[in-house]
């Protein structure tokens, strides 16, 4: 897949990526012999994560449908949209009590392939982690196991930007992540079109005083 010319970001794997900032949860393990097989990885997701997930696919499936249906002004739209959007922010309230502290990063960048984040100093190449992934604006959370590709410099020289690849993550999650990558996209084009109308009637105005 090519790289987003929208993002300017730099692709992970095969996936483009979107800049955003979102927390990350980072356990390391002492081996790649550690990250689970299929059959354990899946056991051992906690199950908000899992409620999480099952929300997100379900509820955005049923509102497209619905939309399909009714005229996208009707009341029933108005009245499930509201409804999603007050489960979300419950949703998003119980899964910030996943969210530890001890281990959380700053993520800026992710995509179907992996994720980047800052840290104050360089992760180990071919490190790898037990992570927890939050994304409010999503009310999605994501359990995954990642591996560390590479770490890069910032230019204030503080900071580092550190590609992690994904080593383990259930396939139904990755497609959540890519959907939520082309929203987090789709929001930063409509406040970068706001933010130009915005800055034209300030012009206008200013010529014209």
């Amino acid at each position: 897949m090519t790289q987003s010319q929208t993002s300017m970001t730099s692709p992970i794997g095969d996936f483009f990526t979107v800049r955003d900032h979102f927390p990350v949860n980072l356990i390391a393990l002492d081996s790649a012999n550690n990250i689970p097989d299929d059959d354990a990885f899946i056991a051992e997701i906690p199950e908000l994560f899992t409620i999480a997930s099952s929300m997100a696919e379900s509820d955005q499936q049923q509102l497209q449908s619905i939309k399909v249906e009714q005229s996208s002004g009707s009341a029933l739209v108005a009245f499930l949209e509201q409804q999603h959007k007050r489960m979300n922010i419950l949703l998003g309230y119980m899964l910030r009590n996943e969210d530890d502290p001890e281990y959380r990063f700053q993520g800026v960048e992710y995509g179907g392939g992996g994720i980047r984040i800052l840290s104050d100093s360089p992760l180990t190449e071919d490190q790898t982690f037990q992570a927890k992934l939050f994304f409010k604006e999503e009310a999605l959370a994501i359990y995954c196991y990642l591996r560390a590709e590479k770490s890069e410099p910032e230019v204030n020289g503080d900071t580092y930007l550190c590609t992690l690849s994904f080593a383990q993550i259930r396939e139904e999650d990755q497609e959540l992540l890519i959907r939520a990558s082309l929203h987090a996209q789709s929001r930063q084009l409509k406040e970068r079109s706001k933010q130009r109308r915005e800055q034209k009637e300030s012009d206008t105005s200013s010529s014209k005083s």
